[in-house]
């Protein structure tokens, strides 16, 4: 795996309220390029496209889960490469060790807040 720097995020996520927390945290507050996708095929696209840096992935959504997302993104040449950190309330220990065991660099539990709020 080659060395990247953090310069764009894709956030893969199906819910507004957190695609909001996280693009007041991340899209106004840091010097990252944010982008976002609804859906898992969506998300696909567009690490495809973009080529992110790093992809946080939400592993409950309908129709293609992140669980599926991730093994679509080893696929291709393009995106097997990019880092994939999962956003989820499911943080088991066996459910974190699945994550990891799929490529899963990291865990972000939900629900969370925006920076103040806390």
């Amino acid at each position: 795996m080659t060395e990247r720097t953090l310069e764009h995020v894709l956030i893969v996520e199906d819910e507004e309220d957190i695609v909001e927390i996280l693009r007041i945290a991340l899209d106004f507050n840091s010097p990252y390029q944010v982008s976002f996708a609804k859906t898992g095929p969506e998300g696909l696209q567009k690490a495809i496209i973009l080529q992110p840096d790093l992809i946080l992935l939400d592993v409950l959504m309908p129709g293609m889960n992140g669980m599926e997302l991730i093994e679509e993104l080893k696929i291709f040449p393009e995106t097997k490469e990019i880092p994939v950190a999962f956003m989820t309330s499911r943080v088991l220990k066996n459910e974190i060790l699945e994550y990891q065991k799929r490529g899963g660099i990291g865990v972000i539990e939900k629900p969370f807040a925006p920076p103040g709020d806390c």
